[in-house]
């Protein structure tokens, strides 16, 4: 069973202007250092890696898939089926979207 993700980052997360932090630093109520429930990357079950990457300019982000046999930074490609987005957030909204629907599971 795959984790329910959120739709959108918290509205109270300090890490809203860097869409590359994955943990969720301390709070009142939580006091420890836990991984966002909202930021992630998946796999499916052919090994396609898949994560949110921006494009050219500051301001348009899509998901992207990378085939198994690369490594790296190499061989990502757009995943056709999403638009792309003006902030991190909404690309990884769709994106969580995505991989709940087809049962993907999480990397990292």
């Amino acid at each position: 069973m795959i984790p329910e993700y959120r739709r959108f980052r918290c509205c109270l997360c300090p890490n809203r202007n860097d869409p590359q932090k994955v943990k969720c630093p301390p709070k009142p109520f939580n006091p420890e250092v836990t991984p966002c429930r909202f930021i992630k990357a998946y796999i499916d079950k052919r090994g396609w890696k898949y994560k949110v990457m921006s494009g050219m300019g500051e301001s348009n982000y899509k998901a992207r898939y990378q085939k198994p046999e690369k490594r790296g930074d190499a061989g990502w490609k757009c995943v056709r089926n999403l638009p792309w987005r003006k902030s991190f957030d909404e690309a990884q909204s769709d994106l969580n979207a995505l991989a709940k629907k087809k049962g993907w599971g999480e990397t990292g």
